[in-house]
């Protein structure tokens, strides 16, 4: 960008520090605090979201551009499992058995996140680095409607795990 160009209202609000963050804050817990992708996904969705500003249309940018970031990681887990399914032939015959309780753990752990609902696995993820008055901004909700959804979602995830409340 030429230094000589003004920023658009709508670059002005994108570019804010008080999005950078939040961005960073849910990147970093959609990729299990990995830097280098939470940056990528953080620059995928800064050009996502000036390729689509013609689709914005509120008062707040952030819950829009928030979203964009999700979708973006949710397109990449569906891309990965994909690949992973197609072929494992690069996966070790027999792992140790403290490498293969992760896995297993791990795997059942995504298994019982893709359970919930979108709206459910934006909440347990947003609620790992944001405030609940953030989250009820960002998406638009009562914080007593956000903490009864949040209550509910994880209900629903420790159940799948097997954590039954007997």
């Amino acid at each position: 960008m030429s230094p000589n160009r003004k920023l658009s209202l709508f670059e002005a609000k994108l570019c804010s520090d008080q999005l950078k963050n939040k961005m960073m804050k849910v990147a970093m817990s959609m990729t299990q605090k990995n830097k280098a992708a939470s940056l990528d996904l953080i620059q995928n969705t800064y050009m996502k979201a000036l390729q689509n500003q013609d689709k914005f249309n509120g008062p707040e940018i952030d819950p829009w551009v928030i979203t964009i970031l999700k979708n973006l990681q949710k397109d990449e887990w569906k891309r990965k499992k994909e690949i992973h399914v197609g072929g494992n032939s690069d996966l070790p015959e027999i792992a140790e058995q403290d490498e293969s309780a992760a896995l297993m753990l791990e795997r059942d752990k995504d298994y019982c996140m893709d359970t919930l609902t979108d709206d459910e696995q934006t909440i347990i993820s947003l609620n790992q680095v944001s405030s609940y008055a953030e989250i009820s901004k960002d998406l638009g909700i009562e914080q007593g409607t956000l903490r009864q959804r949040l209550r509910r979602a994880k209900e629903k995830f420790m159940e799948c795990m097997g954590f039954n409340n007997e």
